[in-house]
């Protein structure tokens, strides 16, 4: 849902010093369904390298190169990216090279994205245009004069999309647009009714798509073809995910549960991964995957923190409170096997309050350490 996933994004954590001249706060939480933070960093020393050892509490001291981006990796490998006080939110560029974060690093520095490379360094500005994003970045989407303005970065097009200034979503290839009109106030978001529109991102052929009651929108498939919302048959009553064909509105009904929360589709559409929280039966509790077609429906076996990691392969960061270190696995999501990526007696590390992003190629991780506030990066054990 596009209102559930606005975050404030100035998450909670430990309080650094916000610097001075960032972007208005008004942009900043209208972009806020993207989680990013904007804090200040400084410079990054060279990258901490971290690798798998039998013993108990390996050393974090040692210093190497990380290694080449393109090389297979047999083993799990992890390194510090900055120093404290950096920055939150960290997220990927759209090749993987870098890690992209909302910054400014020093007072003479613009706001904006900066890049900081895999191998620690200093930052390098990215763009100073700050919104919600394509996932190729080649569009933007922000808010002007009460408007929300669609700008073309390669060709420097600008449109005003008629969203009445609401944030959107752009599909995977950009070429459209997702927004949601709420019909007014209710009781509560199982009783909220919304509009989602859809348009192309010049702002034409813009139309409702479908009524929503108690629900939202969940995402684009990867085609654009589709989209995923959670809806309700009435209000009050138990939701379900549905699949919307963009084309002709029609809807395809794939999952059922007493609180969906969560979905998130693979990488090729094939999957969709979601929460069912606080059901009735225990034993519906919990995180499920399903075909997009509604077919091949299963409980997995762990719950926590997750991100498709490639087609049909999820992983997961297990939620075991008391547990002195994370870990991650990856679980195939038609047998619902299970695969150890780290072992937290050999390489323990722990994520502070859920703030991570997954590399688009699925091979790495970058966080914010719950131990020392670095952002460090795990390279996961190849496929």
């Amino acid at each position: 849902m596009i209102e559930m996933r606005r975050a404030n994004v100035f998450r909670a954590g430990p309080r650094f010093a916000r610097p001075k001249a960032l972007p208005s706060i008004g942009l900043l939480l209208w972009m806020g369904m993207l989680g990013w933070s904007c804090l200040g960093h400084r410079s990054n020393p060279s990258p901490e390298m971290r690798t798998p050892t039998v013993l108990p509490t390996p050393s974090r001291t040692a210093r190497t190169t990380p290694p080449p981006i393109a090389s297979p990796t047999p083993a799990p490998r992890l390194w510090r990216l900055t120093h404290p006080a950096c920055c939150t939110s960290p997220f990927w560029s759209p090749d993987g090279r870098e890690v992209w974060v909302i910054d400014r690093p020093d007072p003479e520095a613009p706001a904006g994205i900066w890049g900081i490379p895999l191998s620690g360094g200093a930052p390098r500005p990215v763009m100073t245009r700050l919104g919600v994003f394509s996932p190729d970045f080649r569009r933007v989407a922000y808010p002007e004069a009460g408007q929300t303005v669609i700008e073309d970065l390669q060709t420097g097009e600008r449109w005003t999309a008629p969203t009445g200034g609401r944030a959107v979503v752009f599909s995977p290839d950009g070429e459209w647009i997702a927004w949601e009109v709420s019909a007014g106030n209710a009781p509560s978001l199982e009783r909220r009714v919304t509009t989602l529109w859809i348009a192309r991102a010049n702002g034409e052929e813009a139309r409702p798509l479908i009524r929503l009651i108690g629900g939202g929108f969940a995402g684009w498939f990867p085609d654009g073809e589709d989209v995923l919302v959670i809806q309700r048959e009435a209000p009050g009553a138990d939701p379900f995910l549905a699949v919307v064909h963009r084309p002709d509105g029609s809807l395809r009904r794939i999952a059922q549960g007493e609180r969906l929360r969560g979905a998130q589709i693979s990488p090729e559409g094939g999957w969709i991964v979601y929460q069912n929280l606080f059901a009735a039966d225990p034993g519906q509790s919990g995180l499920w995957v399903v075909r997009k077609d509604g077919s091949g429906a299963r409980r997995l076996p762990v719950f926590g923190a997750y991100r498709w990691r490639r087609e049909g392969a999820l992983l997961v960061i297990p939620l075991e409170p008391g547990a002195p270190s994370h870990r991650a696995v990856e679980i195939d999501a038609a047998s619902g096997a299970i695969r150890p990526l780290t072992d937290p007696a050999a390489l323990p590390f722990r994520i502070a309050g859920g703030d991570w992003a997954l590399s688009p190629d699925g091979q790495r991780i970058v966080f914010v350490s719950a131990e020392d506030r670095h952002l460090w990066i795990l390279e996961l054990p190849s496929p």
